[in-house]
């Protein structure tokens, strides 16, 4: 590096070079960022559901997912998108949102503490064995395993990068009393909260900061103050993802904006002694003079003010989340909600495209939603086969229709998921519930189909269904209709127990089917025209009981293999 920062200009430094090899350093250190959180997300993702699942216990567990789910996601922006997604659909409320989104600062100062350590020496090692792992492991959790530490391998050598990149201007008068300036509180904030909110990641913030500091260009008390803008600046994006979104996901934002915002004004009157606290409780080598000593501490110092502020913020506010929702609230009113069609979906959302894992437990719900819809469907529909209006027939066509519509929009999300890295269980289940849907969709048809036909035939030949309606033909009707909500059951909570009453069902469902049949033959002579008409209208309504009966048993095992 020493020729490329070759010195070619009057002043004595190369800027052009100093540029370029600060760019390239920071591009490498996004670049590994991208590759650990991948094979963070991927190696993690199965467990993510179970971690959400304990939000809704209490604001401490909830501290303690979002701080766990965000060191597994290698992200606090992503882990607050997904906190606007979740709120937005209604499957978690602002006030068990407020202790994930303080949870997600602390989680966030993991990357910190990892980029701090001084690893100069591995980092090819880690980029040889990184990449012969991602390239040629067996197995799919030694490649994500190999992602993640090529990934810490470009971290290290992006920050290796930016320090050569920095360490001719040590001499350059210019630029050390720009840094001294960062000591001016509202600079360093701002010029911290502008960075972060362009480059959208507080860890590159961090890690050009590590790199000055390792240089001895930035004293400690003007590090704490770009630490401090990183923290403001990183909400932007989750703000960003909250616009169009319905008022209680913006108010997710907001939460997030005010809760960095007072943590950083109280901060801010306590700077000097968050630095002599910081120096106090940091590895020292008094062993060491000079650059050399400062190239030891100043790394550490800087990852442990960031998790200082992170963890003392949170034990401060986590006190007052109930305020800090309302204020959200008060900041961002609720409107009234326009009524929502049936077929428009209300969990499928867009932040968890980027966590398969969490991608499906939406689809799940939705799926579920979907169910019951369907359900409606064919119970509205066995009791109209027989009695119901055309008036009354069209408003349940117009509900089958929206089913569709409801279907199609998960086809196309779980298409989107897909399309995205994920590990072979998420494949699976991706197919599992692409064949689910289908299912549904089958099922829906048939009632639709068949509705409309028998209640023309009625209506045109004046044909009395209601003289078949006895014990068995009832029985029949019901043991369809429970086997189908049944399975719906199980794309809610997949228990095996249930899923097997589905599967056993067939052979008493089939009997039923049978006994049904002789009742309608018994009760018809197939005397005239009417008697034959309709006979094969309720053969015809018997065999798609029947039908329905195996799609839920499909639905079942479909559910079944990706447990």
């Amino acid at each position: 590096m020493t020729d490329y920062l070759a010195d070619i200009d009057p002043g004595g430094l190369n800027f052009v070079g100093i540029f370029g090899l600060l760019i390239g350093g920071l591009a490498l250190f996004l670049l590994g960022l991208e590759f650990l959180t991948g094979g963070l997300k991927a190696i993690a993702g199965s467990r993510l559901q179970s971690l959400i699942g304990v939000l809704t216990a209490n604001r401490f567990r909830g501290v303690v997912a979002g701080a766990v789910v965000t060191a597994l996601l290698n992200s606090s922006t992503i882990t607050t998108v997904l906190m606007v997604g979740f709120v937005s659909a209604g499957l978690m409320t602002l006030a068990q949102a407020v202790p994930m989104i303080m949870g997600a600062n602390i989680g966030s100062t993991i990357t910190a503490q990892i980029i701090a350590f001084d690893v100069s020496r591995l980092t090819p090692f880690m980029l040889a064995i990184g990449f012969v792992l991602h390239a040629f492991g067996p197995r799919e959790l030694l490649r994500e395993i190999g992602r993640v530490v090529m990934g810490l391998g470009l971290l290290f050598m992006g920050i290796q990068l930016m320090g050569e990149a920095t360490h001719p201007l040590r001499t350059y008068q210019p630029f050390i009393d720009a840094m001294q300036d960062m000591r001016n509180p509202l600079v360093g904030v701002f010029v911290g909260a502008v960075f972060t909110a362009i480059v959208q990641s507080s860890a590159a913030t961090l890690a050009i900061v590590i790199a000055l500091s390792g240089q001895g260009l930035m004293p400690l008390e003007a590090a704490i103050t770009l630490i401090l803008g990183a923290n403001v600046g990183t909400c932007g994006t989750a703000l960003l993802a909250s616009i169009g979104k319905p008022p209680e996901a913006v108010q997710v934002g907001v939460v997030h904006l005010v809760f960095n915002v007072l943590g950083v004004v109280i901060a801010l009157l306590l700077i000097p002694q968050m630095a002599e606290f910081v120096r106090w409780i940091s590895p020292s080598h008094p062993e060491l003079q000079g650059l050399a000593r400062l190239s030891a501490e100043a790394p550490r110092q800087v990852a442990n003010v960031h998790t200082l502020f992170s963890v003392a913020n949170t034990l401060l506010l986590i006190w007052f989340t109930g305020p800090i929702a309302r204020l959200a609230q008060w900041v961002v009113p609720k409107r009234a909600k326009p009524a929502q069609p049936a077929g428009d979906p209300r969990y499928l959302d867009e932040s968890s495209l980027t966590v398969p894992a969490l991608g499906l437990q939406r689809v799940r719900i939705e799926l579920t939603r979907l169910g019951a819809q369907v359900l409606e469907v064919v119970q509205r529909g066995s009791q109209m086969v027989s009695t119901g209006t055309m008036e009354e027939i069209n408003q349940m066509l117009d509900q089958d229709k929206e089913s569709d519509r409801l279907a199609f929009e998960i086809l196309q999300y779980i298409g989107r998921l897909s399309q995205g890295q994920h590990s072979e269980d998420e494949g699976q289940q991706i197919v599992g519930y692409t064949q689910v849907t289908s299912h549904l969709e089958s099922i829906s048809g048939i009632v639709g189909t068949t509705l409309m036909t028998v209640v023309q035939q009625r209506m045109a030949q004046q044909i009395d269904l209601l003289r078949l309606r006895d014990a068995a033909t009832t029985q029949f009707s019901e043991a369809v209709l429970r086997n189908l909500e049944q399975a719906i059951g199980t794309i809610q909570a997949p228990d095996p127990e249930a899923i097997a009453r589905v599967i056993d069902a067939k052979a008493g469902i089939d009997k039923l089917a049978a006994t049904a049949r002789q009742v309608v033959l018994a009760k018809l002579q197939l005397a005239d025209k009417a008697d034959v008409v309709t006979f094969r209208v309720a053969m015809d309504l018997i065999e798609q009981g029947r039908q329905i009966a195996q799609f839920a048993r499909a639905i079942a095992k479909n559910v079944a293999a990706f447990q």
